[in-house]
């Protein structure tokens, strides 16, 4: 007995069924891909924000750890920030601004006759940071960022004066 030639290939049905599972398949790692990109953009604005912090309170710990007066310093006009220390002979004062062109609050230092500088920005306000002094040479510093707790931390003075 002859068998019967059969014609080899998809039907219509079986080409749209599977065209359609690849369609999923492809719009799933696609979307995975995307939420990986984002989670990827998110750690790496997070690292930044700390290294900028780390930056900010090692610079700041360090000058209050240094300073010789506080004070006493000759009131800069531009000054909104009660911190004034003199370190190594040069006042340095800090404080927060707005800065409308980047559309964020930064701490700001300002080496007596030298201007002011951003040193982090990200702040959620202008009252969103503040060096409180605690006695006997003793300072609570707290940090408030966009969207983020609030991160206290502590630095001693040498001298032990303020």
């Amino acid at each position: 007995m002859k068998c019967k030639a059969s014609n080899a290939g998809f039907t219509l049905v079986e080409l749209m069924v599977a065209l359609l599972i690849g369609l999923l398949i492809m719009l799933g790692a696609g979307q995975l891909y995307l939420t990986g990109f984002q989670n990827f953009k998110d750690i790496e604005a997070l690292s930044d924000r700390q290294a900028a912090l780390t930056y900010a309170a090692d610079m700041l710990i360090r000058d209050i750890r240094r300073a010789d007066i506080r004070k006493t310093c000759d009131d800069f006009e531009e000054n909104d920030f009660e911190l004034s220390l003199s370190v190594e002979g040069k006042c340095r004062y800090y404080g927060l601004k707005y800065y409308s062109d980047i559309g964020s609050v930064s701490l700001r230092l300002n080496i007596y006759g030298e201007g002011w500088q951003p040193v982090v920005s990200g702040f959620r306000d202008v009252d969103s940071f503040s060096v409180d002094p605690l006695g006997k040479g003793f300072f609570k510093i707290t940090f408030e960022l966009n969207g983020e707790s609030e991160i206290v931390f502590h630095a001693q003075n040498r001298h032990g004066r303020f």
